[in-house]
């Protein structure tokens, strides 16, 4: 195929003179610093210091865009600033967080919950853009170009919103849809998200197609760090064997046996390089029982179902039992001091072994995971210069697939915490209306509704007329806000402190006065969010009727709900069992005409959007508490009275239970199997 010179035309931007103070701002920004403390697929224990967090997968994703950019004479810059900020929109909790959200939202029928759309919307509120702008020499005297690095800044926004890597080989081939500027891009993806559940949407320049691909290469490396870090692999899974087989080994053709063992030699050459320093010991006579007393230790270490790396009580355990064996097998009476001095060294020698084959396996697993990562960039590189269009090879495509199937096959399913399925989506949604409740009651929604400097950018008609809310006596939300000590000009930073220093009252009076503040700071930000809530209304008003009148549909609300799956679905359900017997009782049959269907469709929208009031105290109270971090939603929701320690007290659940549990987890573990039938 001949090379497109077009197809991939570097991004010129004047932010490339000005690049570094944008990074330096989204640094020092508010959810860059709590991604810090943000996991990835699995909540991290305490212990658990080495997990990828957001913030490094942020910045491992950057450095991979931008070496490909450079690759193919893009623009890196724009892309590695970009993709710095690409998941500034997680929730807590993760994917986990993505979907109680979502279910929080289908029950009130507000916004679709996707971290890619709220991403858009954290990094607007903190106003990154100006506070970049500012820190340029002089810039206040220069007012032109202010205004073209605002103008250019949707540019980023773009890689955002549109990096899901979570798509098919077909969605990632897609073209981008055109529109008049980069702002209405964005702005229209964010309501496609939020509104439509439509968040696959394709970046408006090639620097931004990039992400899907950077983002995904460098978490299916991580992943399987994290993943023997936290023992549920004890060695690589022979899918993964088979993987890394063409990927050490691209040129041999062979069954997919003889792919394992090739795999499997290759491994081990790394395996006996890293271990260099621990042959050359071996070689030593005077070490040979010492290596065999470490190499029973560490087989037993890494065959328990433990995480040796962290759960250092358990892996103590098993070196002090082998230890205690020997020193009793060698003791013997009137041993001499330099006898005993002998044995200690020995013991000692024993220890250092131990540690250095276990930490071989980090290394080994780190190499093997780095050149896994190596194949997939230089095969985008190389056929996406052959072919003018960013793309994998037919194996590397295949392979890239095959990978992510893989990981949601082996990975994914096992790093969920029995409290996230249970415990903490109640608490989620308890929350939720607590905080709504809180909101209306003092007024802050209310005033938004009637500050005319937001109204103006209601553009909808049908929007503005909806734009409103119950007129209440000012005294009514001052009497409440001076009963919870909510104050209008917040003096000092109120900090949650621990549970056993205050009572559930005082830790939810703190909550209402930070989501008030939350609230109260929306501008612009607020008109955006409430067109989104306006026109999220009817796409979640048209799910649950065409559920009501499908016989096929069964709905469940008697079984006592103990996952979160069950406790969502008996009140969604409980929506359209109500839907479905007011369309009975109307038209005597749920068989009814499509006009009769859009009928009763306008029917439950005029309703719902009379209740704007109460829909946008409940978004802004999601959008509020999906900012907070795992262990800070953790430690709110046991202060308010949500949550308990022991709910914290789980194990991880069953790999199997938990993939069937979650529905976006067996739709992209669907989507990532087609992809590679596709490939094929």
């Amino acid at each position: 195929m001949e090379k497109n010179e077009t197809s991939m035309k570097k991004t010129a931007l004047v932010w490339d003179n000005y690049i570094n103070y944008l990074i330096e701002a989204i640094d020092e920004s508010n959810f860059m610093k709590r991604s810090e403390i943000k996991p990835m697929a699995t909540p991290k224990d305490d212990l658990e210091s080495h997990l990828t967090s957001r913030s490094t997968h942020q910045r491992n994703a950057a450095n991979i865009a931008r070496r490909i950019a450079r690759g193919l004479g893009l623009n890196e810059e724009y892309v590695y600033a970009g993709m710095l900020m690409h998941d500034a929109g997680h929730p807590f909790s993760a994917h986990e967080g993505e979907e109680m959200l979502t279910n929080i939202g289908e029950i009130y029928n507000v916004q679709y919950f996707h971290h890619n759309a709220k991403g858009v919307e954290v990094i607007e509120r903190e106003n990154l853009c100006e506070r970049a702008i500012s820190k340029i020499p002089n810039i206040k005297d220069q007012p032109e170009l202010s205004q073209i690095l605002r103008d250019e800044f949707p540019y980023f926004l773009d890689i955002v919103v549109s990096h899901d890597g979570e798509a098919s080989a077909k969605d990632m081939q897609k073209k981008e849809t055109q529109y008049p500027d980069i702002k209405t891009a964005v702005r229209t993806k964010v309501l496609n998200s939020a509104a439509k559940n439509n968040y696959k949407c394709i970046a408006q320049t090639p620097e931004g197609k990039i992400a899907k691909f950077a983002d995904v290469i460098a978490y299916l490396a991580t992943d399987i760090r994290d993943g023997f870090r936290l023992g549920i692999y004890k060695d690589f899974p022979e899918s993964s064997l088979k993987l890394f087989g063409e990927i050490l080994a691209p040129d041999f053709v062979g069954t997919d046996e003889e792919k394992v063992r090739i795999a499997r030699t290759i491994i081990d050459q790394i395996k006996e390089e890293k271990l260099r320093d621990l042959v050359q010991d071996a070689r030593e006579p005077e070490n040979r029982e010492a290596i065999r007393i470490a190499n029973e230790i560490t087989s037993e270490i890494t065959g328990k179902e433990i995480n040796f790396e962290v759960d250092t009580e358990g892996t103590n355990a098993i070196i002090r039992r082998h230890l205690a064996g020997y020193r009793k097998s060698k003791e013997k009476e009137g041993m001499t001091d330099e006898e005993k001095g002998f044995l200690d060294s020995d013991i000692q020698k024993i220890k250092e072994f131990v540690g250095k084959k276990l930490r071989v396996r980090s290394t080994v697993v780190a190499e093997v995971t780095s050149r896994m990562q190596e194949f997939f960039i230089n095969d985008l590189l190389k056929n996406s210069r052959t072919t003018g269009t960013l793309q994998f090879s037919p194996l590397g495509n295949r392979l890239f697939f095959q990978a992510k199937a893989i990981n949601y096959d082996t990975y994914v399913p096992k790093v969920k915490w029995e409290y996230q399925k249970k415990a903490q989506p109640r608490a989620a949604y308890g929350l939720v209306d607590l905080c709504a409740r809180s909101l209306i009651k003092s007024g802050v929604i209310a005033n938004k509704f009637y500050d005319r400097s937001i109204r103006k950018y209601i553009t909808d008609d049908e929007a503005l007329k909806c734009f409103k809310a119950p007129y209440r006596n000012p005294q009514e939300y001052e009497e409440y806000k001076r009963k919870q000590e909510i104050r209008d000009i917040k003096t000092s930073t109120k900090r949650y402190t621990s549970a056993s220093k205050r009572s559930k009252v005082k830790a939810q009076k703190e909550l209402f006065s930070n989501v008030y503040e939350y609230a109260q700071n929306e501008g612009e930000l607020f008109a955006i969010k409430y067109m989104n809530t306006f026109f999220a209304i009817e796409t979640q008003i048209r799910n649950k009727v065409d559920k009501a009148l499908d016989a096929k549909y069964q709905t469940d609300t008697t079984t006592v709900p103990i996952t979160a799956e069950q406790f969502f679905r008996n009140k969604i359900d409980f929506d359209i069992e109500q839907i479905r017997a007011n369309i009975q009782g109307t038209y005597g049959t749920i068989a009814i005409s499509p006009e009769q269907k859009e009928l009763v469709i306008k029917q439950l929208l005029e309703k719902e959007r009379q209740k704007m009031e109460e829909k946008m105290a409940v978004q802004l109270s999601i959008d509020y508490l999906a900012g907070m971090t795992d262990r800070g939603f953790n430690e709110l929701a046991i202060q308010t009275g949500y949550m308990t320690k022991e709910d914290l007290q789980t194990e991880r659940v069953d790999g199997n239970t938990a993939l069937q549990q979650n529905k976006k987890v067996e739709e992209l573990s669907r989507a990532m199997k087609e992809s590679i039938e596709e490939g094929r």
